[in-house]
């Protein structure tokens, strides 16, 4: 190994030792992160494994392990690398309906993007770097409800109520997508709601079935539908 010629080491033995070869990306933890959300995004979750990342990364499973502990650690990597992109929040205290809107829709683009996140994060312990993050994210948003006039009392649950209508409908959208391309009879995503499978059904469930000649919401218009009813909740409070 002391003899290597000077021009760069003969193929295959840069990744051996855990090196990238000339002229490709060093391994970070940012790069190991991306990874980890692309693989589990394309074969979920749970089918991440330190080996498929290092075939992913076109590493050694040992070069892994010089930058994170394990799995684990690996998946926390990827929740740090996904809560850098969060929505920046609304701004204009002003206008904190079309603001809040705004927000709602660019936070349903981020779950969109990493639709294993809330899996992740539910599955795996966090560290204090991604924890902290989470609470800024949050801190900033009570810092807008404050500005727009929500009542300190209701600022709590309107953080919830904001982070839980747009993160529970990008779980159900996610669910929704998988039941479609299990079963291409469904069709496509938006009639493979409740309301939609029981209208096309045998069932004997008469009021639903009376709503089969209703063309289906599509998810947007249904999405525009959960902002509705949060905006009304809060301009309820909102003086």
């Amino acid at each position: 190994m002391t003899d290597l010629p000077t021009s760069g080491p003969p193929p295959g033995i840069a990744r051996r030792i855990g090196r990238p070869p000339k002229g490709e990306p060093t391994l970070t933890r940012e790069r190991i992160g991306r990874a980890v959300l692309e693989e589990a995004t394309g074969r979920g979750a749970d089918r991440v494994t330190m080996r498929s990342l290092a075939d992913r990364l076109a590493v050694t499973p040992r070069a892994l392990y010089k930058i994170v502990r394990d799995r684990d650690d690996a998946l926390v990597a990827a929740v740090a690398v996904a809560s850098r992109e969060w929505p920046g929040g609304p701004h204009d205290p002003e206008r904190w309906a079309d603001g809040l809107a705004g927000f709602c829709r660019e936070l349903r683009a981020w779950y969109r993007r990493y639709p294993v996140l809330l899996r992740i994060v539910a599955s795996t312990p966090m560290d204090d770097q991604v924890r902290a993050a989470a609470l800024r994210n949050m801190d900033s948003l009570a810092g807008f409800l404050l500005a727009a006039g929500l009542p300190a009392g209701d600022v709590g649950r309107g953080c919830d109520l904001i982070v839980g209508t747009v993160a529970g409908f990008a779980e159900i959208e996610e669910w929704e997508s998988r039941a479609a391309a299990a079963d291409p009879g469904h069709g496509p995503p938006e009639q493979t709601t409740p309301v939609t499978r029981a209208a096309l059904s045998d069932d004997a469930l008469p009021h639903l079935r009376s709503l089969g000649n209703v063309s289906p919401a599509t998810a947007d218009e249904r999405f525009e539908g959960h902002v509705e009813m949060l905006l009304l909740w809060l301009g309820a409070r909102i003086p």
